[in-house]
């Protein structure tokens, strides 16, 4: 017997050349191949130098690591002629080979169990709450927050702040008295500010629950009154509210009628502007008060130059020498107070220190008059000149010129079409509440329009600079 078919004793398959008795489990391929070659006295070196295998492959072969052989068909070729080269048989070889293939692919094939599904309660899915769903919620939670008080600062601010009047109940009363008390609602905190007929300002405060009121003092005739509020915080004004108080004159004896049956009256003249020592920038001074006589007269006396101070009396006549002394002429009025007494006329001065005589004539009584000084300063040449053209829109003003308020423009509602011109030395602060009504002309230079429709707020005007926003409201 050969060495071969000693080899072969025990390795054959059982339905081929094995017995079905010999039940002796055959050794692995690689121990088979590595038995016959030391059977035949050869090492790997000299197998790779006679088969031309690589000896990498060769000793992949015989240790079982079929990882480090190339494809199977590689594979095959190498078990085949190895097998053949250590005289075994080559058919043999090769189906042992795929048998210990299969049961490789066998072992290391694991089954995937699924895992179990959970069971889900009736009526649908459970909704889970992670910790990232609770900081987005929180997330949007401050942004929605932000968002809102962004909204609601911005409609503070865009709000005009509303002013109304409890008593009198009508902006236009007739009232027999000295004195009334202002009453209204507005903003908590609101600031209201009252001109009365001579250009006078009160001022008052609206408490927590926006409630205000002011005395302020009639005199008989026409009192005419306009009240703004001003929000604390964004400092927007709001729309003038005009009131109209009519105190009754004393009543005139009807003609024949005999002193016992009524009375006769006193003639009675209220002054209630220009106010004496009046400063005016531009030249234009305001005649205005209340009478029980028929008839108004203004008259007006050159006094000097604004730096002299003169001695005479305001009550005094003028005497002829100082009616010949050289001077501007003034000008004057004569006029009929209303249907209630009041009157109201506008007089355009020189520069200069002037006394307006104002009287009031009734017929049978003896006339009754008012003096007041006042002072036109001149517009410097490197001065200011404003010329305001009301366009579109009304709007109302306020004028403060080098620290003074100008005579006429405290708190004054300008009209569509009309164009007026005031002067200053240094500095001019103008307050409005339409910026967009008011196109304006500085010393012949074309600035266009002041703002926008609606824009409220105060600007200062100097010589040759632009106009800048004033950081608080004219005063």
């Amino acid at each position: 017997m050969t060495a071969r078919h000693q080899l072969r004793i025990g390795n054959r398959r059982l339905g081929r050349d094995r017995a079905p008795i010999d039940a002796t489990a055959a050794p692995p391929v690689g121990e088979t191949l590595q038995l016959a070659r030391e059977r035949k006295g050869v090492d790997l070196f000299r197998a790779e130098r006679d088969t031309k295998i690589r000896l990498r492959y060769l000793s992949a072969l015989e240790d079982g690591d079929y990882a480090e052989l190339p494809a199977p068909v590689y594979t095959k070729g190498f078990l085949r002629n190895y097998a053949i080269y250590l005289g075994l048989e080559p058919e043999e070889i090769l189906d042992r080979w795929r048998d210990e293939m299969e049961q490789m692919r066998t072992a290391t094939r694991v089954a995937v169990v699924p895992p179990p599904m959970p069971l889900l309660e009736p009526g649908g899915r459970r909704l889970t709450i992670t910790p990232s769903m609770i900081v987005a919620g929180l997330v949007a939670l401050v942004v929605l927050a932000f968002v809102g008080y962004i909204g609601i600062q911005f409609m503070r601010f865009v709000e005009i702040t509303p002013v109304e009047l409890i008593n009198p109940a009508n902006v236009v009363s007739q009232i027999d008295a000295d004195k009334i008390t202002l009453e209204g609602i507005s903003d908590p905190g609101a600031e209201i500010r009252i001109s009365g007929p001579g250009g006078e300002l009160y001022n008052a405060t609206a408490n927590e629950s926006g409630d205000w009121s002011r005395d302020v003092p009639l005199a008989r005739g026409r009192n005419d009154f306009t009240i703004v509020a001003t929000d604390p915080v964004t400092q927007r004004q709001s729309s003038p509210l005009a009131l109209t108080i009519s105190v009754p004159l004393p009543a005139e004896p009807s003609p024949g009628a005999s002193p016992s049956a009524a009375p006769v009256v006193a003639l009675e003249l209220t002054l209630s502007g220009p106010a004496d020592g009046t400063l005016s920038q531009d030249g234009r001074i305001v005649v205005s008060g209340s009478t029980n006589g028929s008839r108004v007269t203004i008259a007006s006396e050159y006094l000097g130059q604004p730096d002299e101070n003169p001695q005479a009396s305001p009550l005094a006549t003028p005497s002829p020498e100082a009616s010949e002394a050289p001077g501007p002429i003034g000008p004057a009025a004569d006029l009929a107070p209303n249907a209630v007494g009041g009157f109201s006329h506008s007089l355009h001065f020189d520069p200069g220190r002037w006394r307006i005589t104002v009287a009031s004539y009734a017929s049978g009584q003896t006339p009754v008059a008012r003096q007041v000084e006042v002072l036109v300063q001149p517009a410097a040449a490197d001065g200011i000149e404003l010329v305001i053209q009301v366009q579109g829109r009304r709007s109302w003003v306020r004028i403060v010129a080098d620290g003074v308020r100008i005579e006429g423009y405290g708190n004054r509602t300008l009209r569509p079409g009309e164009t007026h011109t005031v002067t200053a030395l240094d500095e001019m602060c103008l307050r409005t509440g339409n910026a967009g009504a008011l196109h304006l002309t500085l010393n012949g230079q074309d600035l266009g329009t002041l703002g926008r429709n609606g824009q409220t707020g105060s600007w200062i005007i100097r010589p040759g600079q632009d106009l800048v926003r004033a950081p608080s409201p004219c005063n």
